[in-house]
């Protein structure tokens, strides 16, 4: 369940949307699981680490999504109706 300023960070920060999974089904949004303990930018030379995945794991829940883009409790579903 997403917390209120949870689009506002993302909005405010784009290139972070790259860690983000949405269901293609329901619309919902969650980190992806593979995203790295600490993320980092570059300022000049320098690669300095930022609160980036702390911020996204505190506004957000881990969520998969298969390669047609369903999380697990919609692919689910779905198995279940074609039985």
């Amino acid at each position: 369940m997403k917390q209120k300023g949870s689009e506002t960070y993302l909005a405010r920060y784009p290139e972070l949307k790259r860690w983000m999974n949405t269901c293609a089904c329901c619309g919902a949004t969650g980190y992806r699981p593979d995203m790295p303990e600490a993320l980092t930018t570059r300022a000049g030379r320098e690669e300095i680490e930022t609160r980036g995945a702390q911020n996204i794991r505190r506004l957000y829940p881990p969520l998969r999504v298969n390669g047609a883009g369903l999380c697990e409790n919609c692919e689910r579903l779905l198995a279940r109706d074609q039985r």
